[in-house]
């Protein structure tokens, strides 16, 4: 147990990070600049010699030098990552099998059945992401997703983008269609990008690519934008320095890590496509979206997809397990959920755009729906 800090004016912090992220680092900034914080960072994550202060920042996943230096001292560490949940620290880290989960029910909702999972290399936190992946196609009906980690498959070659690049386009070439991939973050989603554009591979009709982290950088400099779960990173850094201060003052460590759950899905190319065959089904979808701010009738969307009502309702069943007056409710509420987590919009407002007559009614079936009330669902992501 650590001994609580008797100081006088800030607080002395020390950033060490394996690698960088200026999401995180901008939580922490906030946070420092809150609290009068001086904050000490290294650029090369070095080990500052003789360095004297009341708390550390860290994250660590090969660097054993950072693991053993944090765990010899005498004062509170916060670890933002969870490489090595071996090692007993206090940690505040991303919500990896709530962003794995939040992936399957996003293809689900697209309709499809087939889906893989690629990283190139495996840690605890891929695993983790992995699973709530896996556990959750399962939960939505499809089927269990196929496991590609170019570390697993070829040890020794990690670093090879030519045998990599070969490698997945014969993955792929065998890989039933349509697949959706959901990659451990942004780079790797990159990857298969890159092999599916010199394979003559179709993304999104052929291949859906889903990425982690809404690296902007990445995501939409490519060919194809791509779509990624925005994994609120800002937040985790907010909350560790929280966390960290919290301890220097005596707090009692706490008994778990703390799991930031992701912000939703930026929806982009690569996945903005659904993944069914049948025409009506597809056009009816469609017009769903395109005109999910106003009120819709289920007889205008039979129409608008060239079926009856009752064949259009039996379609659905077939394809998603749900009437069509169901579907529309979800891509409401769907709707309404990205903008609570993404947008600091009222409720009432949140109403209009996504066609609810007022915002009670919004509150009362978001309420049946989720257990909790839209303002109760914002707070998890404030």
């Amino acid at each position: 147990m650590w001994l609580k800090q008797n100081r006088k004016g800030s607080a002395n912090i020390l950033i060490l990070m394996e690698w960088y992220d200026h999401h995180i680092r901008q939580g922490i900034g906030r946070y420092a600049h809150e609290h009068n914080w001086h904050l000490t960072i290294d650029e090369r994550a070095a080990i500052p010699k003789g360095w004297q202060g009341d708390g550390i920042l860290t994250v660590f996943n090969k660097r054993n030098d950072i693991a053993q230096y944090v765990q010899q001292l005498d004062i509170p560490v916060v670890d933002m990552g969870l490489y090595h949940p071996e090692i007993k620290l206090p940690r505040v880290t991303g919500d990896s099998k709530r962003i794995g989960a939040l992936a399957a029910e996003h293809f689900a909702e697209r309709g499809y059945k087939h889906t893989a999972w690629f990283s190139r290399v495996g840690t605890s936190i891929e695993r983790m992401r992995y699973e709530g992946f896996r556990e959750n196609c399962i939960k939505h009906d499809l089927h269990e997703p196929l496991e590609w980690v170019w570390e697993r498959h070829s040890p020794g070659r990690v670093d090879s983008w030519e045998d990599l690049r070969n490698w997945l386009e014969k993955t792929l070439r065998k890989a039933p269609e349509p697949l959706a991939i959901l990659t451990y973050n942004d780079y790797d989603a990159s990857n298969i990008l890159y092999v599916c554009q010199n394979a003559d591979i179709d993304v999104p009709g052929t291949v859906a690519i889903l990425g982690i982290d809404d690296n902007e950088l990445i995501c939409l400099n490519q060919p194809v934008p791509l779509s990624s779960i925005i994994h609120d990173l800002f937040r985790v850094g907010y909350e560790a320095a929280k966390l960290l201060d919290n301890l220097i003052q005596g707090t009692p460590l706490p008994a778990s890590p703390l799991l930031i759950p992701p912000k939703g899905i930026q929806l982009r190319q690569s996945t903005d496509y659904t993944a069914i065959e049948v025409p009506a089904v597809r056009k009816a979808i469609t017009f769903i979206k395109t005109n999910i701010s106003r009120s819709i009738g289920i007889q205008e969307i039979a129409k608008h997809a060239g079926v009856s009502r009752s064949t259009l309702d039996r379609l659905f069943l077939e394809n998603f397990n749900r009437t069509v007056y169901t579907e529309v409710h979800r891509t409401r509420l769907s709707i309404v959920k990205s903008l609570l987590s993404t947008t600091t919009l009222t409720v009432h407002e949140i109403a209009k755009q996504t066609g609810f007559c007022h915002a009670q009614y919004l509150n009362n079936l978001f309420k049946r729906s989720e257990g909790i009330t839209p303002r109760e669902f914002r707070k998890q992501y404030q």
